[in-house]
């Protein structure tokens, strides 16, 4: 209930006992006075029922307090009610939208309210200062990568190209064992500065998309192809559910869509112990193609749900499961889907252990 609704439930029904009492005053008065009064009087020369006068006295009396509730009602209304209403929408705009409303200066209003629009205004400011300087710190974290990542890119390159013409040398086996154990961790650098350089891209709006009409199914069938080697490996069942019927082409980059499903596919084989499985599937619906991913794995605790989708944050089971990994995969496969109209959620598997990752594209026009 609002306070401007009860007060108009006190005033009407303090009107009501005023009514009533006044009411029952003037009937007291009348029986007790009957035998006393007279039965006419003089009003300004007027002769006038005594009965008639009381009761047009009553009334006057009742309008008088009536006038009195209204303004005090008024004067609440404008004091109190209404700044407080002013308050409580810059709230709400500042907790839904991250808007500033600005506030008027109460100046007629109680010192409470003035009070409190004044906290409220200082601490908008003190937030906005806050996330102005998040904003500078993650601006220049940012330039910082960007330019560290593209400094390095070449140098490591030029070590990738050194370290695959060495392989090819005569050495010997102990040598081209560790020539293949640098090889391999070369590409692992050059795949991070890669990665850094897509964050750096995504994080100053210069992430480009190509979107064309892409059929998902053989998408998914290359995908699933590419990675059954590593789920045999890891002895993880890999399997694609077809959709039993055709399924119309989505509007979507092909290589930033098989960035993300890579990703995802690739999580789900790591993070998922021997004997599990890992189930891919496309589904049509209200013109949207809704793309899943569900592992039986160690799943995502309470604790790190919020957080899954943040840069460089891995979950602690991940991290005691398989200890490579940057924390940034699920932060760029996120940030695609949502580029391409859609979003990448989770959800853990109502039926035994793991999750579901899931995210839609629409339909190409």
């Amino acid at each position: 209930m609002s306070v401007r609704t009860l007060l108009g439930l006190l005033f009407l029904v303090t009107l009501l006992i005023v009514a009533g009492f006044i009411a029952f005053t003037l009937n007291i008065f009348w029986v007790l006075l009957n035998g006393l009064l007279p039965a006419t009087v003089d009003v300004a020369g007027n002769i006038l029922p005594t009965l008639f006068v009381l009761i047009i006295g009553g009334f006057l009396l009742f309008s008088l307090i009536v006038l009195l509730f209204s303004f005090l009602y008024l004067l609440i209304d404008r004091l109190i009610v209404q700044p407080m209403k002013h308050i409580g929408t810059a709230m709400h705009e500042f907790a839904e939208h991250n808007h500033q409303v600005e506030l008027p200066p109460f100046s007629r209003s109680t010192n409470e309210v003035r009070w409190l629009a004044d906290v409220f205004i200082e601490f908008t400011n003190s937030v906005e200062r806050v996330h102005n300087r998040d904003m500078e710190v993650s601006r220049m974290k940012s330039d910082f990568i960007s330019t560290a990542a593209h400094q390095l890119r070449t140098p490591m390159t030029g070590i990738r190209w050194a370290l695959e013409a060495l392989q090819t040398t005569g050495v010997t086996a102990d040598q081209k064992a560790l020539i293949d154990s640098a090889t391999d961790k070369s590409h692992d650098l050059v795949a991070i500065i890669g990665t850094l350089l897509d964050i750096s891209s995504i994080e100053s709006g210069k992430y480009k998309y190509r979107f064309e009409a892409l059929d998902m199914d053989l998408v998914m069938q290359e995908i699933v192809n590419d990675f059954s080697p590593l789920a045999q490996t890891r002895q993880v069942t890999l399997f694609y559910a077809r959709s039993e019927t055709p399924l119309a082409k989505a509007r979507a980059d092909r290589e930033r869509i098989k960035w993300v499903l890579n990703n995802l596919i690739e999580n789900a084989i790591r993070y998922t112990p021997s004997g599990g499985s890992v189930q891919v599937s496309l589904e049509a619906g209200l013109g949207r193609i809704f793309v899943k991913v569900r592992d039986t794995g160690i799943g995502i605790q309470e604790g790190d749900r919020a957080s899954i989708f943040e840069r460089f944050y891995r979950a602690q089971n991940a991290v005691q499961k398989e200890n490579a990994g940057n924390g940034l995969g699920l932060y760029i496969a996120r940030t695609i889907a949502r580029d391409h109209g859609g979003d990448l959620n989770f959800e853990t598997n109502k039926e035994g252990p793991g999750t579901t990752f899931s995210f839609s594209l629409p339909f190409a026009n």
